[in-house]
């Protein structure tokens, strides 16, 4: 084959001689700030003042405000429906919407940490011994979650952290 062609490499040139950074953390770097930022976007839409499944029935429109103080409707079947799964009493004691909160911390899981709210959601969507809420919360696949907040007319809610 013969000798290889030799190229002249400088100090500088073709190769990197050090790491870019040092392996430290800078505190908050860009992409600390560009994420936190988005987040900010994602949750925008958030609701600040829930209300009991009470008090929305007893509206005429029911609906909160969102921290952009936009409004937040809710389908009057589905607060129908919520109601009926509840005991005497729950209807004022659980508030909605709903939060499920997403994390980039959990694998696949959407994380509901009230226990009326996982009762109320497990009679309502009748997930008989699925998801079971343990250790103060209760799990849900991203997808199913999703679903949930679609089908669910505003009294579901995603939040991202």
């Amino acid at each position: 084959m013969g000798p290889l062609p030799q190229k002249a490499f400088r100090v500088g040139k073709g190769f990197q001689r050090r790491p870019a950074s040092d392996g430290a953390m800078e505190s908050p770097g860009r992409v600390d700030r560009w994420i936190a930022f988005e987040l900010g976007r994602l949750n925008a839409g958030l609701v600040v003042e829930k209300k009991s499944v009470a008090r929305l029935l007893g509206e005429a429109s029911p609906a909160c405000r969102t921290r952009e103080g936009d409004e937040h409707p809710f389908d009057r079947a589905v607060l129908e429906r919520i109601a009926e799964v509840l005991a005497p009493g729950e209807a004022d004691a659980l508030r909605l919407p709903i939060t499920l909160l997403v994390s980039g911390d959990s694998a696949d899981s959407a994380v509901l940490a009230d226990a009326l709210a996982a009762k109320a959601l497990r009679d309502l969507e009748k997930f008989d011994l699925a998801f079971p809420f343990r250790d103060g919360r209760m799990m849900l696949p991203h997808s199913l979650a999703v679903d949930i907040v679609r089908r669910l007319g505003g009294a579901v809610q995603l939040a991202f952290g």
